[in-house]
């Protein structure tokens, strides 16, 4: 397919928006937890359950959403699943029972996946090398738009309405994205390879497991979303209730470190001229450990509000460009299986922050010491595992 700039411009937009849905599902009532918490009558701990749920959603949803991308063609898939998740969103509008919620949560996030999972797979249909590199990077930039955004919008819809306003305003977006796909995507996946049989299917599963280095960075990515989603999950209540900061100066806060994603997605586009994609990946990773031990050592004594705030922009920031040399180096290596490769992206980026998130308010909803340690966790672990995964790749 011959892209013009006009079209490359049209397909980053709508990508990186759909990419974005999910994340979008789960930032933007962040700063509705506190209002939450009374209205269903509940825990702190509870209330953020419900993020896991759409989180285990978007952890699963990729299992299966690359493997049919490949069999069907990249449309279909899409249509279906931001359909349902727009659906979900207004299903939400009429429930005031916990579980009935995290029902809804979960089936959000579940095809919500389908987003960012196929969006992956079309960047790898259309592009390779350091162009696939710059493109995601592309799509990252328009993606970090969002976390800026939508506390923002979260934080401004609940001066006038409460949190089933927000979910409100989530199902008009999925509607839009719905049109956007019907009416200006055209299918990237042609009919002779997306009619895979079966046993090509899992002929492509059992490479990608084979694959030492692509496992390796699937669960780097992985370990920076846990960082990632343990701040989600908790930077309201840290925020909110320790520091007590109003509303909508976390969500400047949170805006402000949703710029650093993008900076930092259009950073790797520059550095690509003087590092290779695994030394972006060492100095994104070296500056998201600097960030968690500054998060760390900001709760000891007297609580250094500049210092959280400072670790909690490296964290947050360094995700842009990890995540966008990250991808490029798996898809390189399993790109005649992308759609099934981005799904084992995709299950990567959430399987860490289902069961790390939950954690985080285990203390209560007035400190950030589980917040802070777990993050710090992740991201030695990520370091971890790039040394190993160093060797193997240049060997």
């Amino acid at each position: 397919m011959v892209l013009t700039k006009k079209r490359t411009l049209w397909l980053s937009v709508l990508l990186g928006s759909l990419s974005a849905y999910g994340p979008l599902l789960v930032d933007m009532y962040l700063p509705a937890f506190p209002i939450m918490e009374a209205d269903f009558h509940s825990s702190a701990s509870m209330i953020q359950l419900s993020l896991t749920m759409c989180l285990a959603g978007l952890a699963i949803g990729p299992i299966f959403m690359g493997a049919w991308s490949d069999r069907v063609g990249r449309k279909k898939p899409l249509v279906i699943g931001t359909a349902l998740a727009f659906t979900a969103c207004l299903l939400s509008l009429v429930t005031h029972n916990i579980w009935l919620f995290f029902l809804l949560r979960f089936i959000q996030g579940l095809a919500s996946s389908a987003g960012q999972v196929i969006t992956r797979a079309v960047a790898k249909d259309l592009f390779d090398g350091k162009q696939l590199t710059k493109f995601i990077a592309l799509l990252m930039a328009i993606n970090g738009i969002f976390p800026i955004i939508s506390p923002l919008i979260g934080s401004a819809l609940l001066r006038f309405t409460s949190w089933e306003g927000i979910f409100g305003f989530l199902g008009i977006v999925g509607f839009l994205l719905l049109l956007g796909i019907i009416l200006g995507f055209k299918e990237t996946h042609t009919v002779s390879t997306s009619a895979q049989s079966t046993q090509q299917s899992r002929l492509g599963i059992q490479a990608i497991f084979k694959d030492r280095p692509f496992i390796l960075f699937v669960l780097i990515q992985g370990l920076v979303y846990g960082a990632m989603f343990c701040y989600i999950s908790g930077s309201s209540f840290m925020l909110q209730n320790v520091f007590s900061l109003s509303k909508s100066t976390f969500s400047l806060i949170y805006g402000i470190n949703g710029i650093g994603i993008i900076l930092m997605a259009e950073m790797s586009t520059i550095l690509i001229h003087w590092f290779d994609e695994l030394q972006q990946l060492k100095i994104g990773l070296i500056g998201g450990l600097i960030g968690a031990i500054c998060v760390l050592i900001s709760g000891f004594g007297s609580n250094r509000l500049w210092l959280a705030l400072i670790g909690l922009f490296l964290v947050v920031a360094t995700l842009g460009l990890i995540n966008a040399v990250v991808t490029s180096l798996a898809l390189q290596r399993q790109g005649q299986h992308a759609g099934i490769a981005s799904s084992v992206l995709g299950l990567g980026m959430y399987v860490f922050g289902i069961f790390l998130s939950p954690l985080v308010g285990v203390m209560g909803s007035y400190t950030y010491l589980p917040l802070a340690v777990l993050i710090l966790l992740c991201e030695i672990g990520a370091l971890i595992l790039y040394q190993r995964v160093i060797h193997m790749v240049r060997q």
